[in-house]
């Protein structure tokens, strides 16, 4: 089964948005830097993404092997050693399917 590991929104400025969505939804960062800032608001995980940097808000679907990761469409490997595959939907939006190496996942599957 498929669970939903984050939402992620795009955002011209991470310090701003994440003290606007921190006020706003009570949430705790769980992970930042200059590209992506995690955010645990209750049981959800909002993912504010720096928007020079990142081309699609998406939706991410947690994959535990990575052999299950989907054959189509763009795979990216992310500079945390996270493998991330986006799809686009039939009208525009993006599911990125993530998969944590063994390491990553001690950072953001905590």
């Amino acid at each position: 089964m498929d669970i939903i590991d984050h939402i992620a929104i795009k955002v011209s400025d991470l310090e701003q948005a994440e003290a606007w969505y921190m006020e706003h939804l009570d949430a705790q960062v769980t992970y930042s830097d200059h590209k992506y800032v995690r955010l645990k608001a209750g049981n959800t995980n909002i993912a504010l993404i720096n928007e020079k940097y990142y081309p699609h808000a998406h939706i991410g679907i947690l994959v535990s092997d990575k052999d299950k990761l989907p054959d189509s469409g763009t795979r990216v490997e992310h500079r945390d050693g996270t493998i991330g595959v986006y799809v686009k939907d039939p009208f525009g939006n993006y599911i990125e399917y993530i998969w944590y190496s063994p390491e990553q996942q001690e950072v953001f599957l905590k």
